[in-house]
């Protein structure tokens, strides 16, 4: 959830490479007029487009990154587009980021090709216990990897989702009682019973996300570990019943 500098240099670097105050007559499938895009950047931070690259948050980083490669995409020629596009891609991944860009212009979270797969094999066995499990499942997935809300509610999605799918499996309305169904059927081991009753209790626990609560407020680390260890606790559950 930082912007290192190297990053801001490099992001920095192609804004002006690729915008100007003058761009010239003929050259407007090229370049960007910079004081167009200082105005969409303004609207969003406190800051033009080069000033929120590299000196706001990373919020605002990734923020005037957006905006500049939307302009992109709908203002330039189609094959320099897609060669900015890429550009910024390059730099993102020489920069060792957590984060990418999408062909969109999109910047998301990365996830690991292992827990990408694992997500695609239980959204099936989510939406075959509880059709609600799997609307907050993906909608939560998406908020995480696009940064569209708070790693809070994001968190409290999970949540909800792998609640709603406990119950949907042990047949029972309370968490706990639900818990209790599934070890008793052999379903879930002690360990994972524990595992998953902290999981529910983060949630009531962590502050900002159920309620104000003992421990700091969830980052977007955190929203990525509530997620790959209730994805690996969904893929053991639906292993053993089937």
């Amino acid at each position: 959830e930082e912007a290192s500098e190297p990053l801001r240099q490099r992001l920095a670097a192609i804004v002006e490479e690729r915008s100007g105050d003058s761009i010239g007559l003929g050259n407007e499938d090229f370049y960007l007029y910079r004081g167009e895009l200082d105005h969409q950047v303004k609207i969003h931070t406190n800051w033009d487009c080069l000033g929120a690259i590299l000196r706001g948050t990373y919020d605002d980083v990734f923020e005037a990154v957006e905006i500049f490669l939307n302009l992109v995409i709908r203002k330039l020629r189609g094959s320099e587009a897609e060669e900015i596009v890429n550009e910024v891609i390059v730099i993102f991944r020489s920069a060792g980021s957590v984060y990418t860009v999408n062909k969109g212009g999109q910047i998301i979270l990365s996830i690991p090709e292992e827990t990408a797969k694992n997500i695609a094999d239980i959204e099936e066995g989510l939406g075959s216990k509880s059709d609600e499990a799997l609307d907050f499942f993906k909608r939560a997935l998406r908020d995480l990897l696009s940064r569209g809300r708070t790693a809070n509610d994001i968190v409290k999605d999970f949540a909800i989702s792998m609640e709603d799918y406990i119950k949907a499996v042990s047949e029972k309305k309370d968490y706990g009682e639900a818990l209790k169904a599934l070890r008793a059927r052999g379903v879930i081991a002690a360990t994972q019973q524990g595992v998953l009753d902290k999981l529910y209790a983060y949630r009531g626990d962590a502050h900002g996300v159920a309620h104000s609560g003992n421990t700091e407020e969830p980052s977007t680390v955190d929203a990525v570990w509530f997620l790959e260890t209730f994805v690996a606790q969904v893929k053991m559950i639906e292993a053993k019943i089937k």
